[in-house]
């Protein structure tokens, strides 16, 4: 995992989950970590959206900036998508009570927490965010597999995610 940025040194690299816990950087300094992080965030209110509006869940958004501009791959792994064996959950909302509603005109009391889209499998393993950024179009190739390998990656940690998880609750039942 720590070597996959360094076989891609001219694109950047980040794995987060949903608490924008970085899991996988190629940033070097604070500043690249937290423009990464502000991406990666975006990254998450897209695949909210998406929901919101009904779409279902992403499973990649790419933006390309013109001809000579960078390109950004987005990747959200979930473990409903990397193992076969389980049904896709549907979503879930979740609502907090509060005065939004109502303030912006609507009759309902309840409004929607931001980053508060779940599954039920989240609790197994949590969804990941993986970002890649190519300079320009000229890269887009080399940051569709630097993406391929990322979300590999991404798959292998929920695994591992959900190991530990199984090996926590049988200590636990046993106690």
């Amino acid at each position: 995992m720590a070597n996959l940025p360094s076989q891609h040194p001219n694109l950047s690299l980040h794995m987060v989950d949903r608490t924008l816990t970085p899991l996988i950087t190629s940033s070097r300094t604070q500043d690249q970590l937290q423009s990464l992080s502000s991406v990666s965030q975006t990254a998450l209110l897209a695949h909210e959206a998406a929901f919101r509006l009904g779409l279902g869940a992403p499973q990649r958004v790419m933006v390309e900036h013109g001809p000579n501009g960078p390109v950004l791959l987005h990747s959200y792994v979930s473990r409903a998508a990397s193992s076969m064996a389980q049904e896709t959950p549907s979503p879930r909302v979740v609502q907090i009570d509060g005065e939004a509603g109502e303030r912006a005109g609507g009759g309902s009391s309840a409004a929607f927490a931001p980053g508060h889209v779940e599954s039920d499998e989240d609790a197994v393993a949590p969804m990941l965010v993986g970002t890649v950024i190519a300079p320009s179009a000229d890269s887009a190739l080399e940051a569709r597999r630097a993406a391929a390998r990322l979300e590999r990656v991404g798959r292998e940690v929920q695994t591992r995610w959900a190991e530990m998880q199984q090996q926590d609750q049988s200590t636990a039942n046993r106690s």
